[in-house]
């Protein structure tokens, strides 16, 4: 089985495509990683952000990605894109990961649910312009 890439320095804009949540159990990599193989996900595209260097790489307000970063953090600051960032900002900086989860539009609920089976929270989705917050699975 493949694994998710961890800390790789790719500066997102937003990260149109993409299922993003939070996780506080590291413990949980391994099976959340062969459950989205299991349900086709190419968890090598799968991409894991963590500790400070995640931080850095997230770049909440562009200081490390030269002037066209700081341009668009600048401009993020101005729509709900900062709410999101500086929550995971200071997730990543309290010890969480972030995962970035590749998927269409219409398996984006799907592959939602199942990082939440397995303890990621502030699950959401991005899409072209839009993103959208995942309501809190109920555990029964």
């Amino acid at each position: 089985m493949n694994e998710p890439q961890v800390n790789v320095d790719h500066f997102y804009h937003r990260p149109v495509f993409h299922v993003v949540g939070l996780l506080t159990d590291k413990s949980e990599v391994p099976a959340i990683s062969r459950d989205l193989a299991a349900s086709g996900v190419d968890v090598a595209a799968v991409e894991i952000l963590c500790g400070e260097q995640g931080a850095r790489i997230l770049d909440a307000d562009g200081r490390y990605h030269g002037l066209r970063g700081r341009v668009v953090r600048t401009l993020q600051r101005f729509g709900y894109d900062a709410t999101t960032l500086d929550l995971f900002d200071e997730a990543l900086r309290n010890g969480d990961l972030v995962f970035h989860v590749p998927a269409r539009p219409a398996d984006r609920y799907r592959i939602g649910a199942l990082l939440q089976r397995h303890q990621v929270h502030d699950v959401g989705y991005f899409g072209p312009g839009t993103f959208e917050q995942f309501p809190i699975l109920d555990p029964d």
